[in-house]
């Protein structure tokens, strides 16, 4: 889902977006695109629009379920821990903008609190735990060789999702020794395809956990869109972006380090299922602290 809205819309302009969208309201146009025609788009409103605002909403994989873009306008996208938040600056006597202490305390308030909140929500209606192992770090050219996925109910696992896949290309040794996956292992996998067919509908719209969780998203996203899957949008929340804010006397954050410092001893570490379990765990200690 997309909506953008305009002011002082040239009429060719208007016409570029009706071709695409459907406008609702003066200005206001809605509808559904592809990531390519989004772009460019966006790219068509900022070059053809020199005086009027624009305000462009699309749906994402993130922990806010939607990014944004503005083009001639004061108000300004920044990131704060991990969330895009608008940014309206004061004005100061002599017309500079700027954001003092009681705007970032504000800020902050309202971050914690809407965790919080989003928080309470995962743990009562469910949370699905995921974890991909790959043949390498590239989602452009590596494979996903295994999927794995816990849905948590009131801190419980209720249900697991484990897939093998059977890669195109040789599995490197490297990853080999890391994973403890075989090439023998592999090739008695399934089709990517199938794979990923029954992990969306394992997941369904339940809230996302993961722990580096925009690597695992990339190779999901990839692989889907290589496939023909349609992907759903589904709110997400790290376990490394929230350490991060609440653990402080750590050497790293790596999903060994954390398991070790809140002493949780899984079976091993690579393997997608055993990391799911491990992130359940850590994301439940988090919590705690939180």
């Amino acid at each position: 889902m997309i909506v953008v809205t305009l002011t002082d819309c040239p009429p060719r302009l208007r016409g570029d977006l009706s071709k695409w969208l459907l406008e609702i309201n003066t200005g206001v146009y809605v509808g559904q695109l592809n990531k390519r025609v989004r772009e460019e788009l966006w790219k068509r409103i900022c070059d053809n629009l020199p005086r009027g605002r624009a305000t462009m909403v699309y749906s994402a994989n993130n922990e806010q379920g939607m990014e944004f873009r503005v083009h001639n306008t004061r108000w300004m996208p920044v990131d704060f821990e991990g969330l895009t938040l608008m940014m309206r600056p004061a004005t100061t006597e002599s017309g500079a903008v700027s954001m003092d202490r009681s705007s970032k305390a504000a800020i902050s308030r309202m971050v914690q609190n809407k965790r919080a909140e989003q928080d309470k929500r995962a743990q009562k209606r469910g949370y699905v735990v995921i974890d991909v192992e790959t043949t390498g770090l590239d989602p452009a050219h590596n494979e996903i060789l295994e999927i794995g996925a816990l849905r948590i109910i009131e801190h419980k696992i209720s249900e697991r999702f484990s897939a093998m896949i059977h890669p195109k290309c040789p599995i490197p040794q490297d990853i080999m020794d890391l994973t403890g996956i075989t090439q023998q292992m592999a090739d008695k996998g399934i089709e990517l395809k199938k794979a990923l067919e029954e992990f969306w509908d394992f997941l369904g719209q339940s809230v996302v956990i993961g722990h580096n969780l925009s690597f695992d998203l990339a190779f999901l996203k990839k692989a889907s869109v290589d496939t023909g899957i349609s992907i759903p949008v589904n709110s997400c929340f790290d376990t490394l972006t929230l350490a991060r804010r609440r653990v402080q006397d750590i050497a790293d954050y790596r999903l060994e380090t954390l398991a070790g410092y809140f002493e949780i001893k899984p079976e091993r570490f690579h393997r997608a299922l055993e990391d799911c379990y491990t992130t359940f765990q850590i994301y439940e200690k988090l919590n705690e602290i939180g």
